[in-house]
C-alpha cells in the first residue's frame, strides 16, 4: 500500500478515474496500490480482486524475450515508453504499450502505469507487414519482369525475371540504363508509349519490341501506370513486361498452318470438282465408246447375215462387196479396241513410263514407213523435214503411238494426190513437231471439240473413212505424259496443222 504523505495523491487519482487508459500505481515492492475504472474494465478485475497483487500477474508467459519487464527502469526518474503482452483476469492475451514515471515522498518511491490497449493497431501492423512480404515474395518470385522508371527514361527498381528479360547483370547499375537507346528497338517506339501512359494514366497489353542487352529481339506485352505526387505531377511509371515471343511464334507458326491447310482445303475442293468433272467425261467418254463400237458391230452382224442366208443368190461382185465392208467395220472395230485398251493402261498407270534420247527424226521415219500403204492408196506424198538433230527426251514407245495417230489422222482428212510434211523447230528448252496437211480442215466451232472426253467429235475422212476421235484424246494424255503439250490450227479447205511440244534431251 501507498504512505499518504505521497504529494497530490488523492488529486491524481481523480484525474486517473477520467481517462479512458488505464492506470496502475504500484509499489517499489511491485505490489499494485491502485487501478483506475478504465483498467477494471480492460483487465475484468474488480478494484479488490487485483490490489496487493504483484504486477507481474498481468504478464504473459508468451513475452517476447526481448521485452522488459514493466519494473525494470522503474528507478528512473523520466517516464518510459514500452511495449507487452499482457493478460487478462479471464486469460486472454493482448498487446499493451506501457508509459511509466516514479513519484516519490521521503520515505517511499512508487510508480505510475499509463498503459494502452494496442491490440488494434498491432494487427493493423501485423497486417501491413503480411501485405509488405506477400507483395515483396510476389515482387521476387513473379516470372513476368515488374520495374519502376523514371519519366526520362531510367531504371529505378526491376525484380529478379527484369533482370533476366533484359539480360542485365544483376550487378549492374540500373541507373546507367537508357531504356529508349539501350532496351527499345526503336527510340520512337518509346515516345509513343510515354504520350499514350501520360495521357490516359494508364497502359494495358502494350505489344512492342524490345531488345536485351546483348541485342536479341523480344516481343513483349507491358501494362504499366503513371505514379503522380500529391500535386499531379509524374513522378515514375510502374509496369509489367510479359515475354510473348514464345506465343507470337507460336501464333505466326499456327497462322501459316492455318493458311497452309486453308490452301490444301481449296486444293482438295479443286481435286474434288475436277474428279467430279472428271468422272462426268468419262461417263460421257464412254456412253460415247458403247455407241461408236455398236455402228460397226451392226455393219458387221448385218452383212455376215446377208452373206450367210443369201450367199446362193449373191453375185461375186455382191459377196466381195459384202466382205469388204466386213473387213472394214471389224478393222474400226479393232482399232478402236486397241486405242481404249492403250486408253485405259494410261489412265490406271499400267503403262510403264520410260525416257530415254531418241532421234525423232529417224522414230518419224519409222512411223511413215508403217502409214506409207494407206498414204500410197490415196497417191498421197509423206514428206519427213524433221531435223536429223532433234534429240528428244521421252517415252520412245508412246511417242510412236502419237506419230502414228497424227500421221494417220492426217492422211485420212487430206484429199488424194495432197500432200502431208512432218516438221521441227527447236526451242530453247524443248522442240516443236508438227504434221500438217493440206486436206480439209476442221471448222472452228469444232476446234475447241478435240482432246475432250465429254464431247463425241468423229467426222469421216476424204474416202469416208471412220474414226471414233479417241486417237487425239490418247496423243493429248501420252503428250503431256511426257511433259509436254499438243494444240491445232486449222482452216476449212486449207488444211490442218497439229502441234506437240517434248523436252530436248
Amino acid at each position: 500500500m501507498l504512505s499518504k504523505e505521497f504529494d497530490n495523491i488523492e488529486t491524481l487519482k481523480q484525474i486517473f478515474e477520467n481517462i479512458d487508459e488505464s492506470i496502475i500505481i504500484a509499489n517499489q515492492n511491485d505490489e499494485i496500490a491502485y487501478v483506475n475504472k478504465s483498467f477494471c474494465k480492460t483487465y475484468l478485475y474488480e478494484l479488490n480482486e487485483i490490489v496487493g497483487k504483484n504486477i507481474k500477474v498481468l504478464h504473459s508467459d508468451n513475452q517476447p524475450s526481448e521485452a522488459q519487464t514493466p519494473t525494470d527502469n522503474q528507478q528512473n526518474s523520466i517516464p518510459t515508453d514500452r511495449k507487452f503482452i499482457n493478460k487478462k483476469k479471464n486469460g486472454s492475451e493482448f498487446f499493451v504499450e506501457y508509459k511509466s514515471f516514479p513519484i516519490k515522498n521521503k520515505s517511499e518511491t512508487a510508480t505510475v502505469y499509463i498503459i494502452k490497449d494496442i491490440s488494434s493497431d498491432t494487427k493493423t501492423e501485423e497486417s501491413i507487414k503480411s501485405i509488405q512480404d506477400k507483395y515483396r515474395n510476389l515482387f521476387i518470385e513473379l516470372k513476368d519482369a515488374i520495374y519502376e522508371s523514371t519519366p526520362d527514361g531510367k531504371l529505378l527498381e526491376l525484380n529478379p525475371s527484369g533482370y533476366e528479360l533484359l539480360g542485365i547483370d544483376p550487378n549492374y547499375p540500373l541507373a546507367k540504363i537508357d531504356i529508349a537507346n539501350e532496351l527499345y528497338v526503336h527510340k520512337e517506339d518509346r515516345e509513343r508509349f510515354k504520350q499514350k501512359l501520360e495521357r490516359d494514366g494508364y497502359v494495358k497489353n502494350y505489344e512492342i519490341n524490345i531488345k536485351k542487352k546483348n541485342g536479341e529481339i523480344v516481343t513483349v506485352l507491358e501494362t504499366a501506370m503513371a505514379v503522380k505526387d500529391q500535386n499531379g505531377k509524374i513522378i515514375s511509371y510502374r509496369g509489367i513486361l510479359r515475354d510473348i515471343t514464345d506465343a507470337k511464334k507460336s501464333e505466326m507458326q499456327l497462322k501459316n498452318l492455318i493458311n497452309k491447310l486453308a490452301a490444301v482445303n481449296e486444293q482438295l475442293k479443286e481435286s474434288e470438282q475436277e474428279l467430279k468433272n472428271s468422272n462426268a467425261s468419262k461417263d460421257k467418254f464412254f456412253s460415247i465408246i458403247a455407241h461408236d463400237l455398236r455402228s460397226p458391230f451392226s455393219s458387221i452382224l448385218s452383212f455376215s447375215e446377208f452373206l450367210t442366208e443369201d450367199i446362193e443368190e449373191l453375185s461375186k461382185e455382191e459377196i466381195v462387196s459384202f466382205a469388204n465392208k466386213i473387213h472394214e467395220a471389224a478393222k474400226n472395230v479393232f482399232n478402236l479396241l486397241e486405242n481404249l485398251l492403250q486408253w485405259s493402261r494410261i489412265q490406271s498407270g499400267k503403262i510403264q513410263f520410260e525416257p530415254i534420247n531418241f532421234n525423232m527424226s529417224h522414230k518419224a521415219e519409222e512411223v511413215i514407213r508403217l502409214m506409207q500403204n494407206n498414204a500410197d492408196s490415196k497417191n498421197i506424198s509423206i514428206i519427213n523435214d524433221i531435223s536429223n538433230d532433234s534429240i528428244v527426251f521421252a517415252d520412245e514407245d508412246m511417242i510412236f503411238s502419237v506419230l502414228q495417230n497424227l500421221l494417220s489422222n492426217a492422211i485420212k482428212f487430206t484429199r488424194p494426190g495432197g500432200t502431208v510434211r512432218l516438221t521441227s523447230e527447236v526451242k530453247e528448252k524443248t522442240i516443236e513437231f508438227s504434221i500438217i496437211d493440206n486436206g480439209v480442215g476442221i471448222k472452228e466451232d469444232d476446234i475447241g471439240k478435240l482432246f475432250r472426253l465429254d464431247v463425241n467429235h468423229s467426222t469421216y475422212g476424204t474416202n469416208d473413212e471412220k474414226g471414233s476421235g479417241l486417237g487425239l484424246i490418247l496423243c493429248k494424255e501420252m503428250i503431256e505424259k511426257n511433259k509436254g503439250k499438243i494444240w491445232v490450227k486449222s482452216l476449212v479447205n486449207s488444211g490442218t496443222t497439229f502441234t506437240f511440244s517434248l523436252p530436248r534431251s
